[in-house]
């Protein structure tokens, strides 16, 4: 997998000017499977993304800067973000894998820290748009380390859904919500 840098994160976000502190959480994100190498270490990496992912979404729909349309939006990719963590986590314990009680702490102070330097819908929403470019991606190389056939079903059904959740996004921004034929997460 290459290396994705602070640069490549901030020009995910949709070329909105992110703080720099936001770039933690997606580098967080991209790189969820960036170590595994079999069935069991892709699903826990899977289930890290999940609850970052989630974590992210809550913050978003309670944020001030949100207007009712948008928080209803980040309640709902909340809500899946909830039903992928609980499917990738099922699938873990059936390899005998033990599902983290609670995120990584990393996650949660990357995911706080990158939040809170943002202050306007555009940057929230587009900073939600960097996360599902970066989630597409990781599971998009994710499918290169799985072997058997319901992880890879499970692992593809999220993945067409963060697209889904992508294009939502840009079309809450005012741009083209498919303006590429297959999304890969890369920039």
């Amino acid at each position: 997998m290459a290396g994705i840098t602070r640069r490549v994160a901030l020009r995910n976000a949709g070329g909105v000017t992110l703080a720099a502190s936001a770039a933690p959480l997606l580098v967080g994100v991209r790189t969820a499977f960036a170590a595994a190498t079999g069935d069991e270490e892709t699903m826990l990496g899977a289930v890290r993304l999940e609850q970052g992912l989630v974590i992210a979404y809550r913050t978003l729909a309670g944020s001030t800067a949100l207007d009712a349309g948008a928080a209803a939006l980040a309640r709902h990719f909340g809500d899946q973000e909830q039903a992928h963590l609980d499917a990738v986590s099922k699938q873990l314990q059936t390899l005998g894998g033990v599902v983290p009680g609670e995120p990584a702490p990393d996650m949660v102070k990357a995911g706080r820290e990158s939040l809170s330097a943002l202050h306007t819908q555009e940057q929230l929403l587009a900073f939600a748009g960097a996360l599902e470019t970066n989630a597409i991606a990781a599971y998009y190389e994710a499918q290169q380390s799985l072997r058997r056939a319901e992880f890879l079903q499970t692992t593809a059904a999220i993945m067409a859904n963060e697209g889904q959740h992508l294009a939502l996004l840009r079309e809450a921004l005012h741009r083209e919500p498919v303006p590429n034929a297959f999304e890969t997460g890369q920039p």
